[in-house]
């Protein structure tokens, strides 16, 4: 169990997220953009998002966690129609690729690859998960409309990603296509959902279902190359800062939301 926090450590983590918003609000009425386009409000969602592990009471460690070697992507589809599911998700992974600068390509054969999606239906929903995501099954299953996992070796470089999305009942509750992008896009390492960030498929709080200009600047920091796998905050967040910085002065940040929406990728966004 962790220590107690001192009180001024308590203070400083209420206090901090506030003031934060108050920035970005008042940078948004003097600069006439929004509030989660203030580079503070991108760097905190950053920190929460891919540095503050979910689960941080399992061990979790608070290091980059990415991937380095292309994603071989198996589909397995026992329920809805595969067709459409196939589309979908192939459709969201060469965006994410393009974003993340990742090559990516669907594989026939599970043993090719490293990352597994299964659409399940409901009456084999409970053992797949059990068999293939034993250590979240019973904490997610009961909750959750899609569970995702990922495995990363000592270095903090991803190796593995499973993600089980329960077809049928996504499908009745209209949650099939959001599954996709959720689940997926939090398997390249932005595993924390925040309780600070709004306009973003990684938080609880907000109805997103869909990539945001937010979302694309989370990946595309998460995979700049003046990141790599392993580094602590300490190290990290100075980077962060001053790519944020290059983005701002160069105008990428208010771009993002139109770039994301037309699925355009770092290699028609500069830099």
């Amino acid at each position: 169990m962790p220590s107690p926090k001192p009180p001024i450590a308590r203070l400083a983590a209420v206090l901090m997220p506030v003031l934060l918003t108050l920035l970005a609000a008042t940078a948004s009425a003097a600069g006439g953009f929004l509030p989660w386009q203030d580079r503070h409000y991108i760097e905190r969602s950053f920190y929460d998002i891919a540095l503050n592990a979910e689960y941080a009471e399992e061990g979790v460690p608070p290091v980059i966690k990415r991937w380095v070697r292309p994603l071989r992507v198996w589909v397995y589809s026992g329920a809805g129609d595969a067709a459409r599911q196939r589309r979908l998700l192939w459709r969201h992974l060469q965006r994410l690729g393009d974003f993340a600068r990742l090559s990516v390509r669907l594989v026939e054969r599970r043993e090719e690859a490293n990352v597994e999606v299964f659409f399940a239906s409901d009456a084999e929903l409970a053992g797949l998960v059990a068999r293939e995501l034993p250590a979240v099954a019973s904490r997610e299953l009961p909750v959750s409309h899609c569970i995702g996992s990922i495995r990363y070796n000592q270095r903090a470089e991803i190796v593995h990603g499973t993600v089980v999305i329960p077809a049928e009942r996504a499908q009745r509750d209209g949650k099939l296509e959001s599954c996709i992008v959720e689940e997926v896009t939090q398997m390249l390492g932005l595993i924390n959902d925040s309780r600070f960030a709004r306009h973003t498929v990684f938080s609880d709080l907000t109805d997103d279902d869909r990539l945001t200009g937010l979302d694309y600047l989370l990946i595309r920091l998460l995979y700049s190359p003046a990141l790599r796998a392993g580094m602590t905050p300490a190290e990290a967040m100075p980077r962060v800062r001053r790519q944020l910085l290059a983005w701002e002065r160069i105008g990428l940040i208010r771009k993002a939301e139109r770039l994301v929406a037309r699925g355009e990728g770092p290699r028609l966004a500069g830099g």
